[in-house]
C-alpha cells in the first residue's frame, strides 16, 4: 500500500483541499493481489487503490468515456508483417499508465484508507486518472496518443491503437494494447 501511496505522490495525483459546497466525494477501496513466479511461489504482494466508479455522477465527475481498443486483426497483422520480414518485436508495459492521464474534469475522493492526512475533513481533489474512474481509459489514450504525435508517429485510419513512423528507410510500428485490468 506504501508503495502504490507514494506513485501517488510522485506523480502529483491529487491534492488534500476542503470539498466544495453542493458537491459529493466518489470513494475508493484497496485492491489487493498475490503475484507469483513461474514456479508458483510468491513474487509479491500488490495493492492497488481503486476508484468506486458506481460513485461518479454523469456530467459532474464524467463526460466522455470512450477510448479505442484494440482489434485482434491488427495484432495478427503486425505479427505476420514482423515474421514475414524477420522484423524485431519489443513489448513493454507502462507501470502505473493510468496515473499518466490528465483529467479535464473537477473530480474529488474520499482519502484513501489508511492514508487520511491533516484531518478528515479535506477531500483529494485528482488531477490525474486513477484505476477504476470511469474516463481513465481515455485520459490515459489521449495522453499516449499527444506524445506519440509529438515525436513524429502517425495514427492509422483504420485501427486508433497503431502508429507508424518511419526513419530512413526503417519502418517502426508502435502497438498500443489496452487490457482490462
Amino acid at each position: 500500500m506504501q508503495e502504490e501511496y507514494n506513485s501517488f505522490v510522485v506523480n502529483n495525483t491529487w491534492s488534500l483541499v476542503p470539498l466544495p459546497k453542493g458537491r459529493k466525494p466518489i470513494s475508493s477501496k484497496w485492491v489487493f493481489k498475490i503475484k507469483h513466479g513461474v514456479r508458483g511461489e510468491v513474487e509479491r504482494y500488490k495493492a492497488r487503490l481503486v476508484a468506486r466508479d458506481f460513485t461518479q455522477t454523469f456530467g459532474v465527475d464524467y463526460n466522455e468515456t470512450f477510448a479505442p481498443v484494440a482489434k485482434f486483426v491488427s495484432i495478427r497483422c503486425i505479427l505476420a508483417l514482423a515474421a514475414i520480414e524477420d522484423m524485431e518485436i519489443h513489448q513493454m508495459d507502462v507501470k502505473i499508465a493510468f496515473l499518466n492521464g490528465d483529467l479535464e474534469e473537477e473530480i474529488y475522493m474520499e482519502q484513501p484508507e489508511g492514508f487520511t492526512q491533516e484531518g478528515e475533513h479535506l477531500v483529494c481533489k485528482l488531477h490525474k486518472s486513477l484505476y477504476g474512474l470511469k474516463q481513465s481509459p481515455r485520459a490515459w489514450n489521449q495522453k499516449l496518443d499527444a506524445f506519440l504525435k509529438s515525436i513524429k508517429f502517425v495514427r492509422s485510419d483504420v485501427d486508433f491503437n497503431v502508429y507508424v513512423a518511419q526513419v530512413g528507410d526503417v519502418k517502426f510500428f508502435i502497438f498500443h494494447c489496452r487490457l482490462h485490468q
